[in-house]
């Protein structure tokens, strides 16, 4: 028999339980310990966006539209990771 381990993605806890499925069908889970909820596998793949080179490019006189277009991502997303950067 195969056993996983699941651990929260917050805080790095195993003390979690099963707590329901979402719109799509996907198991989500609660934790007993911090109270985040969450699904352990997303069908979703994360975003691989360097957020460096975003800033640079923002910062070459791109507006925040062309930027997003040229990392094919949201103008919304562009403004977020340029609050974040100093």
């Amino acid at each position: 028999m195969i056993v996983k381990h699941h651990t929260c993605d917050k805080c790095q806890s195993k003390n979690i339980v099963k707590n329901g499925k979402n719109r799509s069908g996907t198991q989500t889970y609660k934790c007993k310990d911090c109270g985040g909820y969450g699904v352990l596998d997303s069908k979703q793949p994360g975003r691989t966006v360097d957020k460096e080179a975003l800033a640079k490019a923002y910062r070459e006189r791109q507006s925040q539209r062309a930027t997003g277009r040229i990392f094919n991502v949201s103008h919304f997303f562009v403004q977020t990771v340029l609050k974040k950067s100093p």
